[in-house]
């Protein structure tokens, strides 16, 4: 490889980071993950010399914001739906034990002596005693087939039941276990699935289900972990809900995620653990586990327990409207997206770092032309990421607005990044207020996004949409975002 080219390389790269002041870059696991669910998450990703480069680089925007100490996702009222979580009443069966934040797995040249550790796993279901017959669990053709989440990038195999993954509640005596680990041939980092199966008494697994979702979400409140969202599942058994969580093990660079399944069919409940390090949590946790597993739940009775799979986040609750800003009735409206679950809370632009507007294409800094405040608000769609991300700009007075915006639209005219095709595509103007918007292509990635600036009164918005729209829905997008400006 040429000096030409890896200074090429390094410029591209500083390039993209100055509009990406919280995008995280993914470790190699997540990376693989990402490799091979790319159609679904709709990531596209360019490797160059061993750096994994986000193709929507431009757009400084960060997936899931992980919470501290979240408010637990309370019970919904019993309901004659399926998908409804009841009180859980003072007789229902709790786990045994409390959860706990796992140890990491023992370093192989520092952890005890191999002949110490087992090697087999359980084979439980050779026990004629078990009442939950083997075929009701998920197998190592299951993870590396992946359903509907595409095929795996592992080769997977049974491994002991002593789980390192945090806030894996204790079950009780009578769930059956299965583990699976990646081979070493194929994985070099940490990646484990842990599934359980109980067996409950009649009319009790709801209350069962409800209290291992409960033991999970203190968990995450009470340990050293984060708890990242809780979505409800339409169309997998009769109840069913997926978690996402980082926690430990973890070290300066990456933290394990955990996505935690959790279905009741009939008398029985399953809970699967599915982890993985990487440095972060993308889109929405996977279903295809899910559907698998409810599938040999429900193979005995030959009941048809799957549907059209659906899922909707309950935690975190989207924002709703906020003054001043676009709503999420705005950015379905101009876009055509069919839903946005999360619409974060206007937040101050934290000092330090790139900073700026979300855009590499927008390269004058507000708070150098002496704004007062810049907040920003980000609208995301589970299975697609941030998609609309704004940030409002205010100044001492109309008039120092006013002239930051010039020099704005100056500076983005002028804008040039090799490699990329920037054009102005519109303007907005009404007597209250003023836009421009642009559109920058990259044939190279194969990524494109559109953006603009609006100013009004005392304040300068920027909006940026990660992907293509047309000139008209950009144009309509930020017509909003002037609209909004002066309530």
């Amino acid at each position: 490889m040429s000096d030409s080219f890896d200074d090429e390389l390094a410029r591209r790269l500083a390039s993209l980071e100055s509009g990406s002041d919280s995008t995280r870059m993914p470790g190699a696991a997540a990376a693989r993950r990402r490799a091979a669910q790319r159609t679904r998450h709709q990531i596209a990703t360019g490797v160059v010399g061993g750096f994994a480069v986000i193709a929507i680089g431009v757009l400084g925007v960060t997936q899931p914001t992980y919470t501290t100490s979240p408010e637990p996702v309370g019970p919904a009222p019993d309901t004659s739906t399926p998908t409804a979580v009841p009180t859980t009443p003072t007789d229902s069966p709790t786990p045994t034990g409390a959860p706990t934040v796992q140890s990491p797995p023992p370093d192989p040249d520092t952890g005890p002596d191999s002949s110490d550790t087992p090697s087999a796993p359980d084979d439980d279901e050779n026990d004629p005693t078990q009442s939950i017959p083997d075929s009701v669990f998920l197998t190592t053709d299951d993870l590396e087939a992946g359903g509907e989440d595409g095929e795996s990038p592992y080769e997977w195999e049974r491994t002991t039941t002593d789980t390192w993954l945090p806030c894996v509640p204790a079950m009780p005596d009578n769930a059956q276990a299965r583990s699976f680990e990646p081979t070493a041939e194929t994985s070099g980092d940490p990646a484990r699935v842990d599934q359980f199966v109980e067996e409950t008494a009649a009319d009790q697994a709801r209350a069962r289900l409800d209290a291992v979702r409960r033991a999970v979400e203190e968990c995450t409140e009470q340990n050293d972990a984060e708890l990242s969202g809780v979505w409800s599942l339409a169309g997998v058994g009769d109840e069913a809900y997926t978690m996402a969580y980082g926690g430990p093990p973890r070290d300066e660079d990456t933290q394990t995620y955990v996505t935690a399944t959790l279905i009741r069919s009939g008398d029985r409940v399953t809970s699967i653990f599915d982890a993985y390090t990487g440095q972060d949590y993308i889109g929405a946790p996977r279903t295809g586990l899910a559907v698998a597993a409810v599938e040999r739940m429900c193979a005995e009775s030959g009941d048809d327990c799957t549907g059209a799979v659906t899922q909707e986040q309950i935690y975190p609750v989207p924002d709703g409207d906020v003054t001043m800003w676009l709503t999420i009735d705005d950015v379905l409206a101009a876009t055509g997206l069919d839903r946005i679950n999360n619409a974060t809370s206007p937040s101050d632009v934290p000092e330090g770092g790139p900073g700026g507007w979300a855009h590499v294409g927008l390269p004058r800094h507000p708070m150098d032309d002496g704004a007062q405040s810049l907040r920003r608000r980000m609208f995301s769609d589970t299975f697609h990421g941030v998609v609309v991300d704004e940030k409002i700009a205010r100044f001492p007075d109309a008039e120092s607005a006013s002239t930051h915006y010039t020099e704005l639209v100056a500076a983005a005219n002028a804008f040039e990044q090799e490699g990329s095709d920037v054009t102005r595509t519109g303007t907005v103007e009404t007597d209250e207020y003023e836009g421009t918007t642009w559109r920058m292509e990259d044939p190279e990635y194969d990524t494109v996004s559109v953006y603009g600036a609006v100013v009004r009164d005392d304040r300068v918005a920027a909006v940026t949409h990660a992907g293509d729209l047309t000139d008209e829905q950009m144009t309509d997008l930020l017509d909003r975002a002037g609209q909004a400006l002066g309530e």
